[in-house]
């Protein structure tokens, strides 16, 4: 049994908090986060770093899978973003050389034949124009509205978009096939 949390794992705990969240948003996340602190509390090892980054990981995708499902009861669409939302973020060319190169250094780090514990960015590739589940962690009132979003990729790792408009384009969020 582990008797002391590692302050690197302490950190990741804060990722499963769900007070943010609607309640039957809530409701979803809620066993994701017992098991994180179950996980901590009776573990040790790199493992349980690497464990809790794939238990964060489905806890994102269990959460967007029910706003999508309509779990939530809301009064009507929204038309200022908020925290929360979950939206549809089209990647820009900038976007997909990133995160692709991200992957590949990783790959060729050989970090992984190590087993140190380290997590990398492992994933399928991506390219312009592919449309993303992203959730809005930052609203920006400035002259425009823009959004910071943390989009969720097809893989076990996000990226963080900043400052980005509502829009069609690359490089824009939209609402469609997103919820609130």
């Amino acid at each position: 049994m582990a008797t002391e949390i590692h302050p690197a794992t302490a950190r990741m705990l804060d990722n499963f908090r769900y007070d943010h969240l609607p309640a039957a948003l809530q409701e979803v996340s809620r066993p994701f986060h017992a098991l994180a602190h179950q996980l901590t509390e009776t573990l040790s090892g790199p493992e349980v770093t690497k464990a809790l980054d794939e238990l964060w990981a489905a806890k994102n995708w269990a959460v967007v899978a029910a706003s999508n499902t309509g779990r939530e009861t809301l009064a009507g669409p929204s038309t200022t973003p908020a925290a929360g939302d979950v939206v549809l973020y089209r990647l820009t060319e900038h976007d997909a050389a990133n995160i692709n190169r991200r992957r590949k250094d990783f790959g060729t780090s050989n970090s992984a034949d190590s087993r140190t514990g380290f997590i990398g960015h492992v994933g399928n590739s991506v390219q312009e124009g592919d449309a993303l589940p992203a959730v809005i962690v930052r609203v920006w009132a400035e002259s425009t509205i823009t959004c910071n979003l943390q989009v969720l990729l097809d893989g076990n790792d996000t990226f963080w978009a900043t400052s980005r408009p509502e829009g069609t384009t690359a490089g824009t969020w939209s609402r469609k096939g997103g919820t609130r």
